[in-house]
């Protein structure tokens, strides 16, 4: 039976034009899906688009591409197939996708259905969700100061983190771990769902997105030496297992919030300029179990 195909491609990711993109649609007809495609340019096209999309959503682009079309998809129970095309491709490399599209869409007919866990984080003013990973410290300032809506650069990422490890001063913070307080000047907290995040940190190299389970790392200010060195290890291709870091699967992280910055995948927010904030408030960040499906292409072509 011929299996619709919604083909979304974003061509400010991986240089996808139009030419590009007919090619792509060819050969989903190749291999017997019905396709019909959409030019995205923002995310916010992405809202008129999707409401039209029926079957299998082929999503052309990298991990921001794929968190704007998968959090939109919340609810409606429609799977995608990722076709892997941006900077880092963090999720692609999770779920074990890799290759060229085209080569992708040739082992799709056989793909492999993976339900996926999604991240949700619940602030004052309403939720959102995301797919890599959520939390504050180093990243979420780093994030602040390298500002991603200015234009993303791998080795700008890269040389941002380095300099806010160097000179980050953490407060003394509140979080729970699935209830249980704990109290301390926090480096860096972070839940993972993937098992890496931005410029390819693998901070939780044996996740897995579909047990119901963060992977929390978790790094206090006494540590920082150990969190450069860890870095360091990152950066160089390794992952040692390096002493006085934190790492536990946890299914939910509350933040005692005063404003600073907090992040979720590739974004970052604070506390809104314009308004008073009188009282810390608490971020509840959890998962939604299996919410997602995912078609993983075979090993082989069909």
């Amino acid at each position: 039976m011929e299996v619709k195909a919604f083909l979304i491609y974003n061509p400010n990711a991986g240089g996808v034009d139009s030419e590009q993109a007919s090619i792509l649609k060819n050969a989903l007809e190749a291999e017997g899906f019905n396709p019909t495609y959409s030019v995205t340019n923002t995310e916010d096209d992405l809202d008129a688009v999707l409401d039209d999309a029926d079957g299998l959503v082929v999503v052309v682009g990298g991990d921001g591409t794929l968190r704007a079309v998968a959090t939109r998809l919340v609810g409606r129970d429609l799977p995608i197939a990722l076709l892997p095309n941006g900077t880092c491709n963090n999720v692609g490399k999770t779920l074990g996708i890799q290759g060229e599209p085209l080569e992708l869409i040739r082992r799709l007919p056989k793909a492999r259905k993976r339900r996926v866990d999604l991240g949700k984080m619940v602030l004052p003013w309403g939720e959102t969700y995301f797919l890599e990973g959520a939390g504050f410290g180093l990243y979420a300032d780093a994030l602040e100061t390298y500002k991603p809506e200015d234009g993303k650069s791998f080795l700008r990422g890269l040389k941002t983190l380095v300099e806010v490890v160097s000179t980050y001063e953490p407060g003394e913070m509140k979080i729970r771990l699935d209830g249980v307080a704990r109290v301390g000047e926090f480096l860096l907290v972070e839940a993972m769902n993937m098992g890496a995040i931005g410029p390819r940190l693998k901070l939780a190299p044996d996740t897995r997105p579909d047990d119901g389970f963060f992977d929390l790392l978790l790094v206090e200010k006494s540590e920082r030496e150990g969190y450069l060195s860890y870095i360091k290890a990152l950066m160089s291709g390794k992952l040692p297992t390096l002493d006085g870091i934190l790492s536990r699967r946890v299914k939910k992280l509350e933040i005692e919030w005063t404003g600073f910055p907090l992040h979720q995948d590739a974004s970052y927010l604070t506390w809104p300029e314009d308004q008073e904030m009188n009282d810390p408030l608490w971020v509840t960040v959890e998962l939604l179990p299996r919410c997602l499906e995912f078609w993983i292409p075979s090993e082989e072509k069909s």
